[in-house]
């Protein structure tokens, strides 16, 4: 087999990632005709055709060469990374780059502090965050377009590796004056004759309330339907309705928006597993390492304080 052109290899890559030639050669500002002579010289050093020819404007599809040359362009991306991070770590952790994923209901409750306090300590490392569905995060992380994510709820973790795992019980964000704002602790049943904020078919949670709330054969009077937890908790906490939802995970004394946080004690309500993932067997970036190690030890943190006396009390 003839050497593969690391430039044949780069316009394979993004076809690949964008879905079409066409749609590479805006992105890399190079013409169709010159990316489809790089992948036929591809095709010529490997043997094999890597994409399969079809008609239509579907993406492009992988042939079993094209799979195994996707794994290996990911393998020496990736090393190519840690050699660079590696390199610069020989003069103390100066620069890097992080690829994480996390859910919308976390660009408010933890990140943007411990971002800001990491990029402090390490000014030469720059961040990508990519914000989606936990499904999707976990779906990028096995194809390494992230370093690593959180999830929330009932994501297969097969070939990733959990850093940090924590059940978080649902509660109910109650606005400031309503009928419901001083009890202690709350059933589905006490919650049934108000309006409910709830989730969209595009995330996955939607199916687990709506097991939870048939199993209590409540029927809600739905006031707000969203892909957004940050648009459920706000409309909540300015007195629109209920939302069922997680405590924010940074603030385990107060209550950082407009109304209470009252425990949902029910046995349909199950809690949700949030998680920190990796890709499993992947070697990462001493810049990602660094990072993952600090915010592992913070969420430990974070979980010590949420279980002290004083959090149980308020």
């Amino acid at each position: 087999m003839n050497l593969v052109s690391s430039t044949s290899l780069r316009y394979f890559a993004e076809v690949v990632r964008t879905g079409s030639i066409r749609a590479a050669s805006e992105n890399l500002y190079v013409a169709s005709s010159a990316i489809s002579r790089q992948l036929a010289m591809l095709e010529d050093a490997l043997g094999a055709p890597v994409l399969e020819r079809r008609q239509g404007r579907g993406k492009v599809k992988l042939t079993a060469a094209g799979e195994a040359l996707m794994r290996y362009y990911k393998n020496v991306s990736n090393e190519s990374r840690r050699l660079h991070s590696e390199i610069e770590s020989l003069q103390g952790l100066r620069r890097g780059h992080i690829n994480f994923g996390m859910p919308e209901s976390l660009v408010r409750d933890l990140m943007p502090k411990f971002l800001s306090d990491f990029s402090n300590r390490f000014p030469g490392i720059s961040f990508n965050v990519h914000v989606a569905g936990s499904p999707r995060l976990a779906e990028m992380v096995l194809n390494d377009e992230l370093d690593a994510c959180f999830t929330f709820g009932d994501v297969p973790l097969q070939d990733l590796s959990v850093l940090y795992t924590r059940l978080l019980p649902l509660f109910v964000l109650v606005p400031k004056g309503h009928p419901l704002e001083h009890f202690e602790t709350l059933r589905l049943s006490d919650c049934a004759e108000y309006g409910l904020s709830t989730l969209d078919s595009s995330l996955w949670a939607k199916q687990q309330y709506d097991e939870m709330l048939a199993k209590a054969k409540i029927r809600p009077r739905v006031a707000l339907e969203t892909n957004s937890y940050e648009l459920m908790r706000n409309v909540a906490a300015e007195g629109m309705c209920l939302t069922f939802t997680t405590r924010p995970l940074d603030d385990p004394f107060g209550n950082p928006r407009a109304g209470s946080y009252i425990p949902l004690k029910d046995s349909r309500a199950r809690p949700q597993r949030f998680a920190l993932s990796v890709h499993k067997g992947r070697n990462l970036p001493l810049a990602v390492d660094a990072f993952l190690r600090e915010l592992t030890r913070v969420l430990a943190e974070v979980e010590r304080r949420a279980k002290s006396p004083r959090a149980a009390a308020a």
